[in-house]
């Protein structure tokens, strides 16, 4: 239900429209700058990145612990057997839009999916009555070109259009200098759509549609191998790289000798709701989705180059879909009914519910590659069979194939209502019940080299250890049901003041895992205890505008670790990582928000948030025939969860005749201190501290003419920033690192149509 932003008892960060335009704003990780405590977690390309709030983070291969939605319907999972995929924001959910709200803490008794962290819902806008658009290019450095348009259609009274498109384009900013594949790494290319018809079918039955499609293909981003240690595994040829990077005088230059990387995601979406005002008091509404998202990945994960000569690669870990192979291959059908309504007097707000979805695969998903340190022929191959390596006795080398798939199915009823007690207290309440089942297929297959020393094919497939013959298949499965809740009071003891307080159980669920260990291939449903207090003022005068502060403090229990396991010696298997309900965890914070305004001339907006986490114990894990090596550490801190983040602006607006039209200056400063992304005793690598400075000048309405101007500049002091590293030094003898974008700038041109030219 619609509420003014001052009245909702939560913590809540929202972008407007405008906010969104003058950040050019155009991904995840954009967004997530604008928005303290929110982060963003790219591991290999922007179609692949989801959301942390608060520490609550998606460990791989695990259910999202923050949700995303477009137009009320949780994003499409992309089945997450391989690589995470899917519920996350792809370009197609970042134009055209009117907001983005971010729902802090646990999420899912009111609506959608179970999360534990929170909720990012993107507003898309609706078709107006009407006809009116605009067309816009922005042009920007490292070749970037950006197209929008939009026109919105009143086909009748009752029936309105708004059609969509944007595409962007933008050279990388990583140079690769490895003489193998693309020059460049972490380049854009996408092309998005979105058609939205909504239907009056009567005074009181009102029928929304959207139609989205998108698909992206560029070369991923990539790391950088930046230490070495020459003692072990492969340090020794690290070192040369390393070498070379330091006397390059590039911070962004990377090696990496894949000769034919590629990401590519092809995405389509259709979303209907049909809503039913039955009487003044009672409304009915469905929301129903159906979705298909298929992803490929071709990346040197570890960001190597090494040789053991002319024409050779001696391989680290790759994700290499073969040939009409995916990464992620899933369709989703998300539905939804809903009851809202008003009753005793306006007294009571209430809501109830049933969710219904299903993510099935379309196909086994996976990769192919050679096994870590194995020496090949530098070919561009498409298929397993393309490999030439070269094996030996004492150190055999095979061709890795392994493919999975999971099949997710989760239900819920709920119910929730706001009693108004007084006029200055209002009581709320709500429970949910869920039931998530999921499959999991797994197959694991080898392919030997033979060991004569020679760069030969693969030979024929066998099993890797713990998979049955005949398929090398293992399937698991899981169920849970689970009753989430919360309560909340929120009191007004003066007319532009509330005080709330809130109690809420969150829930995550547990999933299938065939990527996993054959003894290890399935994971429970983690939860957590929430806690919040907070206050919301305004206040108006010369001084005028908004403060808001929240406390919280929750305790999450059967937590979702991730382990890493390595293959004894003699073990015919592979590197994997499994998940273990193994933790509890303690997360508390504070955080605030403000915008003053100062007449009509100058706008100050601020926001801050403090984090602290820790890993209060884990339970010991073992598994036959494995080393095990836990990622968090007890008494450190949750990955990706930095102490300190805040930003602040200041938005100018020059005192010009209204025939000029509308010039603001804006300057935005965001702070964030380093955060771990691994556990210490992995590595100490962190993340760097972000200062990061961005400029803007908009002027609207040309010489009162229906044309808008920007010039923007985003990260203008340059700073290299390192936003994830793989601490690789104790196990292979190099760390890698990955790089945040540099500076960018450009200009944005935007021509309107239509009778509100002049908005």
């Amino acid at each position: 239900m619609e509420e003014r932003l001052q009245d909702v008892p939560i913590s809540v960060g929202v972008l407007s429209s405008d906010k969104l335009l003058q950040a050019n704003i155009a991904s995840a990780d954009s967004l997530a700058k604008y928005i303290p405590g929110l982060t963003a977690t790219q591991r290999y390309s922007p179609e692949m990145s989801t959301f942390s709030i608060r520490g609550f983070t998606q460990e791989l291969r695990t259910s999202a612990s923050v949700g995303t939605y477009f137009a009320d319907v949780v994003a499409p999972r992309g089945g997450g057997a391989s690589l995470s995929g899917g519920d996350g924001a792809g370009p197609a959910y970042l134009f055209d839009l009117q907001n983005v709200q971010v729902l802090k803490g646990p999420q899912g008794t009111l609506f959608g999916r179970n999360t534990t962290g929170g909720a990012v819902l993107f507003a898309p806008r609706k078709p107006t009555r009407n006809f009116e658009g605009y067309i816009e290019g922005t042009y920007g450095n490292f070749g970037m070109l950006r197209i929008q348009s939009i026109v919105n259609v009143p086909v009748s009274s009752d029936v309105r259009l708004r059609l969509g498109v944007d595409k962007m384009q933008r050279d990388g900013y990583l140079h690769n200098v490895s003489g193998i594949g693309p020059r460049t790494y972490a380049d854009v290319d996408y092309t998005a759509a979105r058609a939205s018809l909504d239907i009056d079918l009567t005074p009181d039955i009102e029928n929304y549609t959207v139609g989205i499609y998108s698909f992206s293909d560029h070369q991923p981003a990539a790391f950088q191998v930046f230490n070495a240690n020459p003692a072990l595994g492969l340090g020794r040829l690290a070192a040369a790289q390393v070498a070379r990077l330091q006397a390059g005088n590039d911070p962004y230059q990377v090696e990496i000798n894949l000769p034919n990387p590629r990401s590519r995601t092809r995405f389509w979406q259709v979303i209907n709701q049909t809503t039913f005002r039955v009487s003044r008091g009672v409304t009915i509404k469905n929301n129903m989705s159906y979705s298909q998202i298929r992803q490929g990945l071709r990346a040197a994960i570890f960001g190597s180059n090494f040789s053991a000569g002319p024409g050779t690669i001696i391989y680290t870990s790759v994700s290499f879909n073969p040939q009409g192979g995916y990464t992620n291959s899933q369709n989703n059908l998300v539905d939804e009914l809903q009851l809202q309504g008003v009753a005793i007097g306006g007294k009571l707000n209430w809501q109830a519910g049933l969710y219904y979805e299903i993510s099935t695969p379309d196909a086994l998903v996976g990769s192919v590659g050679p096994s870590n340190g194995a020496v090949c022929l530098s070919l561009a191959v498409e298929t397993a069979d393309d490999y030439r390596c070269r094996s030996s006795a004492a150190a055999p080398t095979s061709v890795n194939m392994a493919k999975g798939s999971v099949k997710y199915i989760n239900m819920a009823a709920y119910s929730q209502g706001t009693y108004a007690l007084t006029d200055t207290l209002k009581l709320t309440a709500g429970i949910r019940y869920t039931y998530d089942r999921s499959r999991g297929v797994s197959v694991a297959q080898l392919r030997l080299f033979p060991t004569n020393g020679a760069f030969n094919a693969a030979g024929p497939v066998i099993c890797e250890a713990g998979f049955a013959v005949p398929g090398c298949r293992v399937e698991s499965s899981t169920s849970s049901t689970k009753p989430t809740w919360t309560l909340n009071a929120a009191y007004k003891p003066i007319k532009r003041l509330m005080v709330y307080g809130t109690w809420s159980r969150g829930y995550r669920q547990g999933a299938a895992n065939p990527f996993a260990a054959p003894l290890a291939q399935t994971f429970e449903p983690e939860s957590v205890d929430a806690y919040e207090l907070g206050a919301k003022t305004e206040f108006a005068g010369t001084v005028s505008g908004i403060f808001n502060i929240a406390g919280y403090y929750n305790r999450l229990s059967k937590q979702q670790l991730q382990f890493a396991l390595q293959p004894l010696p003699g073990t015919l298997g592979s590197n994997r990582t499994s998940i273990f309900n193994a933790g509890k965890s303690r997360i508390y914070g504070a955080e605030m928000n403000a915008s003053l305004l100062f007449g009509r001339i100058f706008r100050l907006d601020g926001a801050a948030n403090y984090l602290k986490t820790k890993l209060i114990s884990r339970q010991a894990v073992s598994l036959p025939g494995y080393v095990v090596i836990p990622t968090a550490d007890v008494g450190g801190e949750l990955p990706y969860s930095p102490k300190w983040s805040a930003n602040i602006g200041g938005t100018v607006t020059l005192p010009l005749p209204a025939s000029t039209g509308k010039v603001d200056m804006g300057a935005s400063y965001r702070y964030q201190t380093s955060y771990q992304i691994q556990a210490a005793s992995v590595t100490p690598l962190r993340s760097t501290p972000v200062r990061q400075l961005d400029l803007n000048l908009d002027w609207h309405n040309v010489m009162n003419k229906p044309i808008d101007l920007a010039v923007f500049a985003t990260n203008v002091t340059g700073q290299v920033n390192v936003i994830t590293v793989n601490g690789l030094f104790g196990s292979f003898g190099f760390d890698g690192r990955q790089l945040g974008d540099p500076r960018m700038y450009g200009m944005r041109v935007r021509l309107r149509f239509g009778p509100n030219m002049s908005k």
